[in-house]
């Protein structure tokens, strides 16, 4: 009968944690939504300024200078705040993401590493590769995969509304045009910006 209470007692007390862990996460996250919405939109209009004055879409390279200013800022922001237990919950999150950094930043060297190899072999014609919508149907994915594991119907719903509008922006836009690289921008704030204000005010 012991057994049975302690692993009872034990099942009740994982739940309790991973429950905690879920609302502190939640409550943490409004912040670093409106961050990285943020500076997803800024770096975007600031590419997209940069590319249509000078013709180059080099200057989308200012993806991996964000996410270092990115990085610093959220550690900054997250010294003194209340952390939240590791539990599998919070090592999912982190997975989610880390992965969606690792397969967007693969895929854009991959999409510069052909381009290269078509240009020093000569290969005519556009690389027709569309970098933007890969990386934006894995941001929108992730965003709404982490809206389900938190149980937060506000993150679930932006993240699809975010994908869906920003979708069809890049699919009327013209190809090759640096109007395309807006696409993020609507990303950044209905995505990112609209939920971390909403999450922010209901603490």
């Amino acid at each position: 009968m012991e057994n049975n209470f302690s692993a009872e007692n034990s099942l009740r007390l994982i739940s309790e944690t991973i429950e905690r862990s879920r609302r502190t996460i939640t409550k943490n996250a409004g912040k670093p939504l409106i961050l990285w919405g943020t500076l997803v939109t800024v770096t975007s209009l600031v590419i997209w300024l940069l590319w249509s004055k000078t013709g180059s879409p080099a200057w989308n390279f200012l993806w991996f200078a964000m996410s270092a200013i990115g990085i610093i800022c959220g550690r900054v922001m997250d010294r003194g705040k209340e952390k939240a237990a590791v539990t599998e919950l919070t090592r999912t999150l982190g997975k989610i993401w880390g992965w969606f950094g690792i397969f967007a930043t693969s895929f854009f060297a991959l999409v510069w590493i052909a381009w290269g190899i078509r240009s020093a072999a000569g290969i005519e014609g556009t690389l027709s590769v569309d970098l933007s919508m890969v990386i934006l149907m894995m941001m929108g994915l992730c965003g709404t995969i982490s809206g389900a594991v938190l149980k937060n119907k506000t993150l679930v719903i932006f993240s699809l509304v975010a994908t869906l509008l920003s979708a069809l922006f890049l699919m009327v836009m013209p190809g090759g045009s640096p109007l395309r690289i807006l696409t993020f921008a609507i990303l950044g704030i209905f995505a990112l910006i609209i939920p971390g204000f909403i999450l922010q005010n209901n603490k």
